[in-house]
């Protein structure tokens, strides 16, 4: 028998855990394939949906937390029914595919991974030039900016990633946002606060005032393909990107690419973005849901996790460990005592907001726009959205 399995990207080129995963557990259960189809990032969830409303779609359904699984949730499948209670728990990232995010209660997804917001830096740029350690605040980001710009070195650059015209400002704000509590993320989630608020302005200023100084390409806004720069050592650090980078800037960059978590803060950086990365869903709908759900299980299982580790993600269940330091210093950092762990900030705002964000925040660094007026744009649109839409509850606390 053949379960299908869609995939919200392409992997034509076999650069996806999801190759290697389908490969072990076919060898696992002979008498089971499974047919990888590849879907456009673009109007993926729109086709998921579709599809799930008609009962036509996958077994297998590629899926994300927070706002983006919230509209599956009637069509996915319990898959604390197809393995130990146990193994549910030991993974770091299956509460954020769980009811309540309580891995103790229904689970949707399995991830196949850990992912952070995190920012890089070049280590040679920075010994070249006498900076010895990393910034941890506005402050010292803004006098290693200085020292950098003495010596000719642009010190961070920006732009439009993956073909975007504009740059992506999501993994930079979850950091932005980091001045306030997991606690009050919830009530900026639920409309309770207000972004334009003291502390986000203080922030967002700060940011901007970056840009301003100097610290940043001028082209920051649609700057084509800044980590192509990065890598060809035109600038000292990228911070508008994630752990999902690390194989590829390990691979260009060896020893020279550092981890560092965006400064953005008037006291030591101690804030970690981390979600869970994508994960698999087994469709209720599916006529062969006991056969999915063995894939979902085997995504958990040792097996599937060395495989995981192997291609230099990192694995969600503790004792696996992969070949690129970076990312086991990630998973290092998460638990480290006194960091307080937040998720990734736009996993649970409403798509609204998220498009606000998205198209102000960015104008809001170049100075096309003021700070208030960008934060007050969220606000606009939060307030714009269905009575239901706002009706979130997302218990978020502190580490």
């Amino acid at each position: 028998m053949t379960l299908t399995l869609w995939l919200d990207g392409d992997c034509s080129k076999g650069d996806c855990v999801e190759k290697p995963l389908i490969e072990g557990f076919e060898k696992a259960n002979p008498s089971i394939k499974v047919n990888l189809v590849s879907q456009p990032v673009s109007s993926y969830f729109q086709a998921l949906q579709s599809a799930s409303v008609t009962g036509k779609g996958p077994d297998i359904a590629n899926m994300w937390p927070g706002g983006y699984m919230t509209p599956f949730l009637p069509y996915m499948a319990d898959l604390s029914q197809f393995m130990s209670r146990d193994i549910i728990k030991q993974s770091s990232s299956t509460k954020f595919y769980a009811k309540d995010n309580d891995p103790g209660k229904q689970v949707y997804a399995v991830p196949t991974g850990d992912q952070w917001y995190v920012g890089f830096y070049n280590k040679k740029l920075f010994a070249q030039n006498g900076i010895s350690a990393t910034p941890k605040t506005w402050d010292d980001l803004n006098a290693t900016c200085t020292t950098l710009k003495g010596k000719g070195v642009l010190p961070i650059v920006n732009g439009g990633e993956y073909g975007a015209a504009e740059m992506g400002p999501l993994p930079e704000w979850s950091y932005i946002a980091s001045t306030l509590s997991p606690d009050d993320w919830s009530k900026l989630y639920d409309g309770s606060l207000k972004y334009n608020n003291p502390a986000l302005q203080s922030q967002l200023q700060a940011w901007a005032d970056l840009y301003k100084n100097g610290c940043l390409n001028k082209d920051a806004l649609n700057s084509p393909d800044p980590e192509s720069q990065f890598i060809a050592g035109k600038a000292a650090m990228f911070f508008a990107s994630g752990s999902w980078e690390v194989k590829n800037l390990y691979e260009k960059m060896g020893d020279n690419v550092g981890l560092l978590v965006p400064p953005y803060s008037p006291q030591p950086q101690h804030a970690l973005s981390e979600t869970a990365g994508s994960a698999y869903s087994v469709m209720k709908y599916s006529k062969h849901e006991a056969e999915a759900g063995k894939f979902a299980a085997y995504i958990l299982s040792d097996e599937g996790q060395q495989i995981i580790a192997k291609f230099g993600l990192p694995p969600t269940r503790p004792g696996f460990t992969t070949a690129i330091p970076m990312m086991n210093e990630l998973i290092k950092m998460s638990s480290a005592p006194g960091t307080t762990l937040y998720p990734m900030f736009d996993d649970y705002t409403q798509p609204g907001v998220t498009d606000a964000i998205t198209s102000k925040i960015p104008q809001v660094l170049v100075g096309q726009l003021g700070v208030s007026d960008g934060l007050s744009a969220i606000d606009a649109a939060f307030d714009a959205l269905p009575a239901k839409q706002k009706d979130v509850h997302v218990n978020l606390t502190s580490k």
